[in-house]
Protein backbone atom coordinates (compact mmCIF):
# COMPACT_ATOMS: atom_id res chain seq x y z
CA UNK A 1 0.00 0.00 0.00
CA UNK A 2 2.92 2.49 0.37
CA UNK A 3 3.72 3.03 -3.19
CA UNK A 4 0.13 3.47 -4.08
CA UNK A 5 -0.12 5.81 -0.94
CA UNK A 6 3.00 7.88 -2.58
CA UNK A 7 1.85 8.60 -5.48
CA UNK A 8 -1.78 9.74 -4.26
CA UNK A 9 0.49 12.03 -2.07
CA UNK A 10 2.59 13.44 -4.88
CA UNK A 11 -0.16 14.04 -7.05
CA UNK A 12 -2.70 15.24 -4.20
CA UNK A 13 0.00 18.03 -3.94
CA UNK A 14 -1.39 19.57 -7.46
CA UNK A 15 -4.69 20.37 -6.22
CA UNK A 16 -3.11 22.19 -2.26
CA UNK A 17 -0.24 23.66 -4.14
CA UNK A 18 -3.32 25.23 -6.91
CA UNK A 19 -5.87 25.96 -4.36
CA UNK A 20 -3.23 27.72 -1.38
CA UNK A 21 -0.88 29.31 -3.87
CA UNK A 22 1.84 27.68 -2.66
CA UNK A 23 4.95 27.66 -4.78
CA UNK A 24 5.80 23.87 -6.45
CA UNK A 25 5.53 21.73 -9.66
CA UNK A 26 1.56 21.68 -9.24
CA UNK A 27 1.15 25.45 -9.75
CA UNK A 28 4.06 25.59 -12.66
CA UNK A 29 1.63 22.14 -14.12
CA UNK A 30 -1.83 24.35 -13.79
CA UNK A 31 -0.43 27.30 -15.12
CA UNK A 32 1.19 25.81 -18.24
CA UNK A 33 -1.72 23.74 -18.78
CA UNK A 34 -3.59 27.37 -18.83
CA UNK A 35 -1.40 28.96 -20.78
CA UNK A 36 -0.79 25.92 -23.55
CA UNK A 37 2.48 25.67 -22.45
CA UNK A 38 2.98 21.86 -23.71
CA UNK A 39 6.27 21.20 -23.11
CA UNK A 40 5.95 22.93 -19.66
CA UNK A 41 2.91 20.02 -19.03
CA UNK A 42 4.75 17.30 -20.61
CA UNK A 43 8.23 17.62 -18.91
CA UNK A 44 6.17 17.85 -15.12
CA UNK A 45 4.23 15.05 -16.48
CA UNK A 46 7.01 13.32 -17.45
CA UNK A 47 8.45 14.19 -13.45
CA UNK A 48 5.42 13.07 -11.85
CA UNK A 49 4.94 9.53 -13.69
CA UNK A 50 9.11 9.06 -12.75
CA UNK A 51 8.92 9.50 -9.80
CA UNK A 52 5.61 7.45 -9.24
CA UNK A 53 7.67 4.54 -11.16
CA UNK A 54 10.35 5.17 -8.23
CA UNK A 55 8.30 5.27 -5.27
CA UNK A 56 6.56 1.49 -6.17
CA UNK A 57 10.15 0.40 -7.39
CA UNK A 58 11.33 1.45 -3.47
CA UNK A 59 8.18 -0.06 -2.04
CA UNK A 60 8.54 -3.35 -3.70
CA UNK A 61 11.94 -3.90 -3.24
CA UNK A 62 11.32 -2.90 0.65
CA UNK A 63 8.40 -5.26 0.67
CA UNK A 64 10.55 -7.97 -0.70
CA UNK A 65 13.29 -7.28 1.70
CA UNK A 66 10.84 -7.27 4.80
CA UNK A 67 9.03 -10.66 3.74
CA UNK A 68 11.13 -13.27 3.33
CA UNK A 69 8.38 -15.11 1.07
CA UNK A 70 8.87 -12.99 -1.46
CA UNK A 71 11.98 -13.40 -2.05
CA UNK A 72 11.84 -16.73 -3.75
CA UNK A 73 8.67 -15.93 -5.89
Amino acid sequence: YLGPAAAGLLTGAVVVETVFGLPGLGRYFVQGALNRDYPLVLGVVTIYAALIILFNLFADLIYGWLDPRMRDA
